[in-house]
């Protein structure tokens, strides 16, 4: 559930259940948790339910949605976690049962099970070096004193072994914190290049990533590295190159080393030891991670090697969380936005298709509607800013989602006008009826309103509506700071004079229209009208009803 601190004066602090697999918070009275508070946006975030976990969606709201005090995006949600919508409301989320809400990253099922492989590799590894050492415990005790002496050399080798599995253990179990840290990958990538360099005892290090993109490396973070993260230095070629390979270096020692020993770079930088591997994840490799040591005393080797590669490994995983998550509040934002103006179907519909939107100048037929309400300004005049306010919402709400269940498009509001387009950004063979469909049910809709509106004492909203078939150039318009996707044309301007020829309560439609839905509507003729702005006279007709 939710307990809710409007923090404003004389309002009380109040609970709500969150039970639903949907919960939307906002403003609007449509939503399921209504929120009347200063700088709440009239559809704020939603709360969904996705199996155990709870997850806060923010729906590309003005003044943000923050958890904990640091705003976000999308966030699984723990027991006793601090919301806040905007700056004057304050949620908090109470977990029924705390101990399934906890954070869980999302495609993580990967990670613990090859975790679990390692695990379970050095715990074999050590059960034996634990046999071995009770048995020669035994031998031990069961042996002449004078001999007793050999025993200490004889098990030189297990208690390296030993060692050597609690190295990769610890190393392991660092490797394995960073799967459930911070989702920010700046801060993730920093602390897998950290714990490598702990593990292996190296001087220095960077870590270089595959832009999904553009597919090229470039250096995310690095330490000590200097003037040598130049293009051609032997740092760069060898993490260059077991990225581009897939495969481990080791340089053990240059100055023993065939491939290296003489290589005047190495020399010059004093690099004694380095390695690198890459971050693969099954057969992609998402960069690799290089560390070296210019110490005289501390070379790496094989077992350094696969000490390294273990950590990668996780690391990896690490990494590929980070990008899946970013991925996902990319998704989960677009959808946000594109259902600001498109209905649910269609969404799903372009989410289904990659989320490929045709923008930028496309020819295509569409339908155009525009609806305005009839003497807005004298009623403006007349009515308190805060009653007119709430007409407005309730009216573009209601009158939105008869748009969006005839699937169209909102393109914009322009004072007291709708814009409506059927037809992009996806275009069915009915694009034309669905719109007259959703203009007659319009005006069905406002005449109920109307009727409580007078019982109210309030004034009745008339509308008339306009609608024109035809080509447009569909696409992003606007500048390079602010952009909208709409539709220009002729078509556009002649459903826009249409509309203000209507008389109240009545849809009038292009002979375009007319052509394609005839035989589907009944309609009369008002004959052939000039349009302001418009040289050519346009026939038009008033539809009076569906047919059925």
């Amino acid at each position: 559930r939710l307990l809710v601190d409007p923090q404003q004066p004389g309002a009380q602090p109040y609970s709500v259940p969150v039970t639903a697999a949907t919960t939307h918070l906002g403003r609007a009275e449509d939503n399921t948790v209504s929120l009347a508070i200063e700088g709440v946006s009239r559809h704020h975030a939603k709360i969904l339910r996705r199996g155990d976990q709870v997850v806060l969606i923010d729906l590309n709201s003005l003044n943000g949605t923050y958890v904990n005090n640091q705003r976000v995006v999308e966030r699984v949600l723990s027991d006793r976690d601090e919301i806040r919508l905007g700056g004057n409301c304050r949620l908090v989320f109470i977990a029924d049962d705390p101990s399934r809400t906890s954070p869980v990253e999302p495609a993580t099922a990967d990670a613990p099970s090859a975790l679990a492989k390692d695990l379970a590799k050095i715990r074999d590894e050590m059960d034996r070096v634990s046999n071995t050492l009770t048995m020669m415990g035994k031998q031990a005790t069961n042996q002449p004193l004078q001999s007793q002496a050999a025993v200490p050399d004889a098990s030189k080798q297990d208690v390296l072994a030993m060692s050597r599995a609690f190295r990769r253990l610890a190393a392991l179990y660092q490797a394995s914190k960073l799967l459930a840290s911070d989702f920010d990958i700046s801060k993730r990538l920093s602390a897998v290049l950290d714990t490598a360099m702990e593990v292996t005892g190296a001087d220095r290090g960077f870590l270089m990533v595959r832009d999904e993109t553009t597919g090229g490396l470039r250096v995310s973070v690095a330490r000590e590295m200097g003037q040598d993260m130049r293009a051609g230095s032997p740092s760069m070629s060898i993490a260059g190159r077991a990225a581009l390979a897939g495969e481990p270096v080791l340089m053990t020692d240059s100055n023993s080393d065939n491939q290296y020993s003489g290589s005047e770079s190495i020399i010059r930088q004093q690099i004694r030891s380095a390695m690198c591997v890459p971050l693969r994840i099954e057969d992609r490799v998402l960069g690799s991670i290089y560390v070296d040591t210019r110490s005289a005393t501390h070379t790496f080797n094989e077992e350094d090697l696969e000490l390294f590669a273990s950590v990668a490994a996780q690391a990896a995983f690490a990494i590929d969380n980070v990008q899946l998550y970013q991925r996902m509040v990319e998704t989960e934002k677009k959808r946000a936005n594109l259902g600001r103006f498109l209905s649910p179907s269609i969404v799903e519909e372009i989410m289904r298709k990659d989320g490929v939107l045709e923008l930028g100048g496309t020819k295509r037929i569409v339908t155009t509607f525009f609806c305005d309400i009839r003497g807005f300004t004298p009623i403006a005049e007349r009515l308190p800013a805060g009653t007119l306010v709430d007409m407005l919402n309730e009216h573009f709400t209601a009158m939105t989602k008869i748009i969006f269940d005839f699937q169209g498009t909102l393109d914009k509001y322009i004072g007291d006008e709708i814009m409506a387009v059927f037809g992009s950004p996806l275009n069915r063979d009915d694009d034309a009826f669905r719109a007259v469909s959703a203009a007659v049910t319009i005006q069905a809709r406002n005449h109920e309103f109307n009727v409580k509106r007078q019982e109210a004492g309030l004034p009745p909203f008339e509308l008339g509506i306009g609608v024109a078939t035809g080509e447009v150039i569909a696409g992003l318009v606007g500048s390079p700071d602010r952009m909208e996707f709409t539709v220009v044309g002729d078509r556009v301007n002649t459903a826009r004079r249409l509309c203000s020829i209507a008389e109240p309560g009545q849809v009038v439609i292009a002979d375009t229209t007319y052509d394609l839905i005839k035989n589907r509507v009944k309609a009369r003729a008002i004959g052939t009208v000039m349009l302001k702005g418009k040289e050519e006279a346009v026939h038009a007709f008033e539809v009076e009803a569906i047919l059925p």
